[in-house]
Order: structure tokens, then C-alpha cells, then sequence
């Protein structure tokens, strides 16, 4: 058992939930919910609080142990041997004499205390020994994985090199226009090996397939051959150049790729809703009122940023959440009344209505994002959950020029060996609409 599902299971055993236990140890919900899915490991301050408020020790928790001792009470265990102690000496005393016999245990008791008291102190110490062991292994895994991507890197740039077909090259991601749903580039390439007569021309890609008409290149400079690229808006473009040789020769190489273009023309909006742990139980999963959703911004920055000045951001129309099997709507959420921003529970923010929300965020006119959260929930209802089943809570989010994008909080599946709801290490960052559907099957796509 790991870390992780040992925390969940005292504090469900003590009859917590994620924010109260986060509560008692100064800790934010989400941190909990880290530790309990294993994706990150409680310092060393926060293990110590937790065998204190469990009862258990920190190397239990850690998995040094096997068993949970509570408290400083003597198990059934301990109290067989303590009988099995005093049994050696008992026989020895006459029938008449009781006292004697409470005074053999009741010694035998205190000798056998003593004993696990300095056991119980000698694994505390080991404990400690561990965790310390632990961060230096991890320490020491990081930079050893730090120095192999380093090679890697330089050894994917060698290969690179050896395989180019360019001396010189550059793109820059001009503008980008949200309205048109284009993107804009400046681009440059110079030949590695340059032939009097030679031409050259630019294109894009989605990373799908997809390829743009090729805009020819003219050349400047003596061999450098530069072009002005518009194409349109998608989370993944890939930007290449092809020489052209009098004798018919054609080569081309990859210049560029930007990722997240698509979804930065958006506001950075997030939905957060705890599906992790989720019990399932004869196929399927509760939702309940008692569990509420946060929108905001992504103040976690897992969002991607493009370098340099970020590109516009459209204004939006209306912002919805809904839940989502394998990419099919399940149900749309219901935002909770916040005064100032939504009067009556309703299914769709409009964009005044967010430009409201993201009024309140601003601290005293000084510009600076704070965490002015608006909550949803769903109505209570029985999920079907299989294996296989990918679960989303996703903010749908269509801006004033007709277009549509999808931003996942996360992607969550069936472990069937706990029975619950488990976080899935999915890519969910791509915000393009296609290959969603709503509830008839329809696509989001537009």
C-alpha cells in the first residue's frame, strides 16, 4: 500500500474529508489530494503531524512498516507476550499467594514496556533515517535525470545539425487574430548547400495531417529566402521550409512548432472539480450537492504561455462546465448564486457576467489577480463507470466570433483494484473542440 492510499485511508477512518484533514494541517485541499494520489509526498513537518493525528507511526505511513500501532496502549498481541513472560515465573508461586502473582505480571508488564519503549524510539530514529535516505534518492534521481536530458538534448541537437538542410533559419509568431481565427508568421531560411537558380517556399501544418497551401519565399540578401506566412489557428502548428533545386531536387526541414495558439486566443479559464477517489460501486458513481466545483483562473500556471508577449484574447460569450464521458457530455453544471456576479443559478455564464467575476478578482483597482472563485455543482446522480471510461470536467467556453474551446481540469478512470475513480496522466491541455459531443451527438466543433 502506498503513502498515499494509507493517508486516505485513516483520515476516511476518522471520517474527514479532504478539506477538513487540509484544515488541521494548515494545508490546502489540493494538497491532500496530491499526497493521496501519490503524485507528491508529504515534508517531513507535515508525516510527523499525520502519524500524530492518525495514531499511527511516520513509518507506517511511509510503508516501513506493515502494521498501524495506536497509541501507547499494549496490543493482544503484546499482552499474550506479556502473559507468556510472566507465565515462566508464575508456576514458581503457591496458589495462596494472588498478590504475588499481579506483582510477577505487573513487572513483567513494565519490562516488556520498557522494551518497546526504546524499540518504539529506535524506529523513530530509523523513520527519520528513512525520510532523509528518501530525499536523497530522489535528490539524486533528479539531477541524474537533469543530466540525461542535458545529453539527450545536446545529442538530439548534434543529429539535427548533421541532418539539416538549413545554414540559418527563423519564425516568429507575428499576431494572431482571433476574429479570422488566424495566426501570422515571419520566416527566414538560408540554404545549407545554396545553387544559383534555386528557389524556396514556406507552409504550415496542424500536426494532424493537414498541410496549407506552400507560399513561395523571395530571396534577399544574396541566399537567405524570407516570407510572410498567415495560416489558421490551431493548438498544434508546425512550420516548415522546402529548397527547391534546378535538377528537380526537393529537400525540406521542419523550422518550428507551437503548441497551446489556439487555446491562448481564450481567456485562461479552469474548471476544478474533485472526481479523484470517487467510489464505484456496481458500475457507477455518485454525484452529490455536497461536492462543489471552482472556476477561475489558472492560478497553478499549467496552462501554456507562449514566450514573449502573450497573444490577444478574445471576449467571450458564454462559459458553461460540464462533465464529460470519453469526450460525450454527461450533464452541464449549475453555477451558485455570488452576488454581484450571478443572481439565479443558471447552466450558462454569459461574458458580461464573467467580465463581472473578473471585476471582483481585481485588488483595489491595482491590477493585481487574486482567487475570486465562482462555485457549480451537479445535480445528484448515478454515473455508468466501465473500464476504459475517461472522465473530464471540462470548462466549454465560446467567445463573440462563433468559436468554440474545450479546457479540461484533468482526466480521471476507473482503478479497478481500488474501485474508485483514479487521475489518469493524460495530455489535457488541448483546447481545440474537435472530437467533442454533446449530449445528441452532435459536435462542439465551430
Amino acid at each position: 500500500m502506498t503513502t498515499g492510499r494509507r493517508v486516505a485511508q485513516k483520515r476516511k477512518e476518522l471520517g474527514l474529508s479532504q478539506e477538513a484533514l487540509g484544515e488541521k494541517l494548515s494545508v490546502s485541499r489540493q494538497s491532500i489530494y496530491k499526497w493521496e494520489s501519490d503524485s507528491a509526498l508529504p515534508e517531513v513537518e507535515k508525516l510527523v503531524a499525520l502519524s500524530r493525528l492518525f495514531g499511527v507511526s511516520v513509518g507506517w505511513l511511509l510503508g516501513v512498516e506493515e502494521s498501524a500501532p495506536a497509541g501507547g496502549e499494549l496490543s493482544e498481541a503484546q499482552l499474550r507476550l506479556v502473559e507468556e513472560i510472566a507465565a515462566r515465573y508464575v508456576p514458581r508461586l503457591s496458589p495462596g499467594r494472588p498478590a504475588a502473582v499481579k506483582i510477577a505480571i505487573a513487572a513483567a508488564a513494565l519490562c516488556l514496556c520498557g522494551v518497546l519503549a526504546g524499540f518504539y524510539m529506535r524506529l523513530k530514529d530509523l523513520t527519520q533515517s528513512y525520510a532523509h535516505l528518501q530525499g536523497s534518492i530522489v535528490q539524486v534521481q533528479t539531477d541524474v535525470n537533469v543530466q540525461i536530458d542535458g545529453i539527450s538534448q545536446r545529442v538530439e541537437e548534434l543529429l539535427r545539425s548533421q541532418n539539416a538542410v538549413t545554414a540559418d533559419y527563423a519564425a516568429e509568431l507575428v499576431n494572431a487574430d482571433p476574429s479570422a481565427s488566424q495566426a501570422f508568421f515571419q520566416l527566414y531560411a538560408v540554404p545549407k548547400h545554396y545553387v544559383e537558380g534555386m528557389t524556396a517556399e514556406f507552409y504550415a501544418g496542424n500536426g494532424g495531417g493537414y498541410q496549407a497551401p506552400a507560399v513561395p519565399a523571395e530571396q534577399r540578401e544574396g541566399q537567405r529566402f524570407t516570407a510572410y506566412l498567415t495560416c489558421g489557428l490551431a493548438e498544434d502548428i508546425t512550420l516548415s521550409v522546402a529548397f527547391l533545386y534546378p535538377d528537380g531536387t526537393r529537400q525540406t526541414q521542419v523550422l518550428e512548432r507551437y503548441t497551446g495558439l489556439y487555446g491562448q486566443t481564450f481567456p485562461k479559464i479552469r474548471a476544478d472539480y474533485a472526481l479523484g477517489m470517487k467510489p464505484v460501486e456496481n458500475g457507477t458513481f455518485a454525484l452529490t450537492e455536497q461536492v462543489r466545483g471552482q472556476l477561475d483562473w489558472d492560478p497553478s500556471g499549467t496552462l501554456p504561455e507562449l514566450s514573449g508577449d502573450a497573444l490577444p484574447a478574445a471576449e467571450l460569450e458564454s462559459v458553461r462546465v460540464g462533465l464529460f464521458r470519453n469526450k460525450k457530455l454527461v450533464d452541464w453544471a449549475v453555477f451558485s448564486v455570488t452576488p454581484g456576479v450571478v443572481e439565479e443559478e443558471t447552466e450558462a455564464l454569459t461574458g458580461e457576467q464573467w467580465k463581472a467575476l473578473d471585476s471582483l478578482r481585481q485588488n483595489d483597482g491595482g491590477g493585481v489577480r487574486g482567487y475570486q472563485l465562482l462555485t457549480f455543482q451537479f445535480a445528484p446522480q448515478d454515473v455508468p463507470a466501465e473500464a476504459g471510461d475517461v472522465f473530464q470536467i471540462a470548462a466549454v467556453l465560446r467567445d463573440v466570433y462563433g468559436r468554440t474551446a474545450v479546457r479540461s481540469g484533468g482526466a480521471f478512470g476507473l482503478d479497478e483494484g481500488w474501485g474508485e475513480l483514479a487521475g489518469l496522466e493524460l495530455d489535457t491541455l488541448d483546447t481545440y473542440p474537435g472530437g467533442w459531443m454533446l449530449e445528441d451527438d452532435s459536435s462542439m466543433y465551430g
